[in-house]
């Protein structure tokens, strides 16, 4: 049986966690010394090629879990995830009923 205070517990030890890792991140990158470095071509396009294959993959994911995304920011702003249009009318109603036989 797990209390909740254990769990408080540990939600604060990882906030501290994260803390200490995100200061130390940002010290290092503060503090650090020019490296004076050569960067050839070849390394801009692998950096390039990079940075595009994240967006990729980042639409990738969106699309693979595109209902559980919009029922999150559903939930976030208190929306109850139905489709109606700006006059109060359910878009998912039957359209048959629209068109002349």
């Amino acid at each position: 049986m797990v209390r909740t205070g254990r769990r408080e517990t540990m939600a604060n030890r990882n906030r501290l966690r994260t803390a200490q890792a995100l200061t130390i991140a940002l010290a290092g990158l503060t503090f650090a010394a020019p490296s004076h470095a050569y960067l050839d071509p070849g390394t801009g396009s692998i950096i390039l090629q990079s940075i595009l294959a994240s967006v990729a993959v980042a639409i990738g994911v969106l699309r693979l879990y595109w209902h559980r995304f919009k029922s999150f920011i559903a939930s976030l702003t208190g929306n109850s995830g139905e489709t109606k249009s700006p006059g109060g009318q359910d878009l998912a109603q039957d359209t048959d009923s629209h068109h002349e036989s």
